[in-house]
């Protein structure tokens, strides 16, 4: 039996996470994986600041969509990830595709007052994905890394604490996930805002070949931040498993 005193430290760890279920392009669906993503009105589709090319939609989450314990996470509006694919270019290498504010990744949120636009017509993305309409969520408990809970090891705790929290709860889930905690494959990376300085917050994670027929490097894991105190500033960095 676990001793009181862990049990509501790994209470108070916890947070609640969701693991995206998707099936067959649905025409309208604003929440999908791939595809054509909504514009603004008069709005091109967005290219990589590399080779300029069209990127390709990761992900696109309208904040009705997503479970209601996490409305507000992202704002009320409709959050998208596009990223370069293009290998002809190298732009994962030269457009330093796994860094936050890469040139080859855009990261943003459309507020709800501007996202009446329309779907984007197709354009010429090789390899592009077949879209994947978002149909619900399955809830996860999620605890944070070893390394984050190591920061916790403060005055306030007793001897050992750190230690045993460690040893008894979960890692944090890989694979898609809206919220939650990161499931870091290398180290603790939360980028900065250049505007405020201060962490970003994790927002999502989209991990190699989970929904998407894709991988960051070698099978790596990619996360998406943003600003609580400037909430327009938003990044997405991946790590590649050792």
């Amino acid at each position: 039996m676990l001793p009181e005193e862990i049990k509501h430290k790994l209470a108070t760890l916890s947070r609640p996470g969701w693991r995206p279920r998707v099936g067959p392009a649905v025409p309208g669906a604003r929440s999908k994986f791939g595809g054509l993503p909504l514009l603004k009105e008069g709005e091109s589709w967005p290219c990589c600041g590399h080779c300029h090319q069209p990127m390709q939609l990761f992900v696109q989450l309208d904040s009705q969509d997503v479970p209601v314990d996490g409305r507000a996470a992202f704002g009320d509006g409709v959050l998208q990830v596009f990223y370069c694919t293009n290998g002809e270019e190298d732009c994962e290498v030269l457009g330093h595709a796994h860094l936050p504010f890469s040139d080859a990744s855009l990261v943003r949120v459309i507020p709800r007052q501007q996202a009446g636009g329309f779907d984007a017509l197709p354009v010429g993305i090789p390899d592009a994905f077949p879209e994947q309409s978002l149909t619900g969520w399955q809830r996860v408990t999620d605890f944070p890394d070893h390394q984050e809970t190591a920061a916790l090891n403060d005055d306030d705790m007793p001897d050992g604490m750190v230690a045993l929290l460690q040893a008894h709860r979960p890692a944090p889930r890989p694979g898609d996930k809206f919220l939650g905690w990161p499931h870091w494959v290398k180290e603790v990376a939360y980028p900065s805002c250049p505007c405020c300085e201060k962490p970003m917050k994790f927002i999502l994670q989209l991990d190699s070949t989970d929904t998407l027929p894709f991988w960051f490097g070698n099978s790596g894991c990619a996360y998406v931040f943003q600003c609580e105190n400037s909430p327009q500033v938003l990044a997405m960095s991946w790590e590649s498993r050792p």
